[in-house]
């Protein structure tokens, strides 16, 4: 039963970041965004910064670093630091904040409008979602 999870969860986070191919390159700069995240209700659980770099017209990877605010429960492993990769569809951007994971897993989807991204993120787990919220993401 738990392999079968398993491998649901993770065809789905691989659909999710799949779906991700249309090119915004040129409309969203590289470079360094402040990040704030917000839970279901709108307070502020994350602040920190996310580092965007297009590998060519569909795919980008980069860093982040991220601290809690104040005592948010179960928002997943988006505070530290790491490494991120994702890429586009429909001109959302969307990302995994821990690519080298199929479980246990921050995801951003949001749009895109001149220098700054905001959307949905949310934790999920082999149990599924387990909490979600808001971001906002300016270049700096």
């Amino acid at each position: 039963m738990n392999n079968r999870l398993f491998l649901l969860f993770l065809l789905l986070n691989i659909c999710f970041l799949l779906t991700c191919n249309d090119s915004i390159v040129g409309l969203f700069p590289n470079g360094n965004y402040s990040y704030i995240a917000y839970d279901s209700i709108g307070t502020i659980v994350a602040e920190g910064e996310l580092f965007f770099k297009f590998q060519d017209s569909s795919n980008v990877k980069g860093e982040w670093e991220i601290k809690k605010v104040g005592n948010p429960q179960n928002i997943g492993p988006q505070t530290g630091k790491g490494k991120l990769a994702g890429g586009i569809t429909n001109g959302e951007l969307c990302i995994g904040l821990n690519p080298d994971y199929a479980d246990n897993n921050v995801f951003l989807a949001g749009s895109i409008e001149r220098d700054k991204y905001s959307g949905s993120w949310y934790y999920s787990n082999l149990l599924g979602r387990i909490n979600y919220g808001t971001f906002n993401a300016e270049k700096y």
